[in-house]
C-alpha cells in the first residue's frame, strides 16, 4: 500500500511539474458556463442551434461583450468571434469604435482617419456619450475617417452610423463608397440629438464630415448574410460604473441593436480598489443587468469573472475575492448565465502557470495574444457544450 501510495504521488508530481496543455488545464477545473436560471436561455440556444442546421436562413445572432482592457485588445472577442463565425456562419463584424482608439485593438478592422479627435467616456465625465462612450470630433473641416475591414471579399455591408449633428450646415455628412461615389443618406437635422443612418456599401468606405459632427459608434454586419457577429464595447481601465458617464439615451441604442447575448466582463480594475464599497458594487452591477432586460427582453445575460490575477508575486489584489464572491451571488440572484474565467484557467495562482508558458504578461493581470486565444478557446467549448445541452 505504501509503495502504491509513492507511485500516485511521484505521477502526479510528473503531471504537475510538465506543465499541462490549455485543454488539460479546462479538464481538471472543470470549467463551464453556468445558467442560474436566465429566463432567454434556452431560447437562445435553440435560435444557435437552429441556425447551425440551417445556414442560409438569413438569421443574424448578435452578441455584444462590454469590458475592459481583457477585451477592448480584441483578442479574447476577436478569437471567440472567428470560433463561433465558423460553426455558425460569418455574419460580419458588429459594433466598431468610429475610430482606432489609442492602447486599443480591432482584429477584423483597420481605420484610417485624418483630422478627428477622440473623446472617451474614461477620462472625461458629464458629456452626452452613446453606447460604448466614444466620441470622433472633426478638427477641420472634411475629415475623413475609412473604414477598412481585413478580410474583404468584395462583400455587401450593411452599415449603421450613430452621429449627432451641433449645427445645421450643409455637408455635414457625406458617405462614399469603395469607388469614391457619394452614397444617399437620409436624415433629419435635430441639433445635439444622436441619432443613426443607415446604408448599404461595399468596403472601404469614407465617411467625410463637417465641422459640427460627432461620430459614435459603426455598426458593420455583412448584407443578406446569415451567421453571427460578436462586437466588443470595451475601454482599458474601465469599471463596471462606466456606464453612468454614457448619455440617458445610450440603452435605446442598446435596444435598438436588438442583441441575442449580452456579456458583462468586468470587475478587474474593481478589485485592485482599496476600499471597495461593497454595497455600491453590488448594487451597480444588479442594475446594470436590469437595464440589459429591460432594454433586451429577449436577450440572455452572461456575466464573465475576472481572469485569475496578481498584484504581485504572492498576493491577490485587495478586492479580488471579495468581486468574485458577489459576481457570482448577483449572477443567482438575477439568474443570469455565468463563466468562472479564473476556474477555466486552472484556478487561484494559475496566472504564474500561463505567464511561464508565454500566456501570461509579466505583470500577472494581462495575458499575451496567445494567452486571450487560449482563453477564448476554453470560453468557446464550454459556450457550445452549454448551447447543446439546451436543446
Amino acid at each position: 500500500m505504501i509503495e502504491l501510495l509513492k507511485y500516485v504521488l511521484t505521477i502526479m508530481a510528473i503531471t504537475v511539474s510538465v506543465g499541462c496543455s490549455v485543454a488539460e488545464s479546462k479538464t481538471s477545473t472543470q470549467s463551464t458556463v453556468v445558467d442560474f436560471g436566465d429566463p432567454n436561455a434556452k431560447q437562445f440556444a435553440q435560435r444557435l442551434n437552429s441556425l447551425a442546421k440551417n445556414k442560409s436562413s438569413h438569421r443574424v445572432i448578435k452578441i455584444i461583450q462590454f469590458g475592459d482592457s481583457h477585451s477592448a485588445a480584441d483578442f479574447f472577442t476577436g478569437e471567440f468571434r472567428t470560433l463561433m463565425q465558423q460553426q455558425y456562419g460569418d455574419a460580419g463584424i458588429g459594433w466598431v469604435t468610429p475610430v482606432a482608439i489609442k492602447g486599443q485593438n480591432h482584429t477584423a478592422l483597420n481605420w484610417k482617419a485624418n483630422d478627428w479627435s477622440v473623446i472617451s467616456s474614461r477620462t472625461v465625465s458629464d458629456i452626452d456619450f452613446p453606447m460604448g462612450g466614444y466620441i470622433a470630433k472633426t478638427t477641420k473641416d472634411s475629415a475623413t475617417i475609412q473604414i477598412i475591414p481585413k478580410s474583404e471579399s468584395n462583400r455587401n455591408w450593411q452599415v449603421k452610423l450613430t452621429f449627432k449633428a451641433l449645427k445645421n450646415t450643409p455637408n455635414l455628412l457625406s458617405i462614399y463608397d469603395n469607388n469614391d461615389k457619394k452614397i444617399n443618406i437620409n436624415y433629419l437635422f435635430k441639433s445635439n440629438v444622436w441619432q443613426t443612418v443607415s446604408f448599404v456599401t461595399k468596403t472601404p468606405f469614407t465617411i467625410k464630415g463637417g465641422l459640427d459632427v460627432e461620430i459614435g459608434g459603426i455598426w458593420l454586419n455583412l448584407s443578406q448574410q446569415s451567421g453571427v457577429t460578436v462586437s466588443s464595447i470595451a475601454t482599458n481601465g474601465a469599471k463596471q460604473s462606466i456606464w453612468q458617464k454614457w448619455g440617458t439615451d445610450w440603452l435605446k441604442e442598446l435596444s435598438s441593436s436588438k442583441s441575442d447575448l449580452v456579456i458583462l466582463e468586468y470587475g478587474t480594475n474593481e478589485s485592485f480598489e482599496e476600499t471597495l464599497d461593497v454595497n455600491t458594487y453590488r448594487k451597480s452591477l444588479i442594475n446594470s443587468i436590469r437595464q440589459v432586460r429591460k432594454s433586451l427582453p429577449h436577450a440572455a445575460i452572461l456575466l464573465i469573472t475576472p481572469p485569475d490575477t496578481m498584484a504581485d508575486e504572492n498576493s491577490f489584489p485587495k478586492s479580488f475575492s471579495t468581486i468574485m464572491s458577489i459576481q457570482k451571488q448577483v449572477a443567482k440572484s438575477e439568474k443570469t448565465l455565468y463563466w468562472n474565467w479564473q476556474t477555466a484557467m486552472g484556478g487561484p495562482y494559475s496566472i504564474k502557470n500561463w505567464q511561464n508558458r508565454g500566456l501570461a504578461r509579466p505583470d500577472l493581470v494581462h495575458q499575451t495574444l496567445q494567452g486571450y486565444k487560449e482563453s477564448a478557446k476554453i470560453f468557446y467549448a464550454d459556450f457550445n457544450n452549454f448551447i447543446k445541452n439546451k436543446r
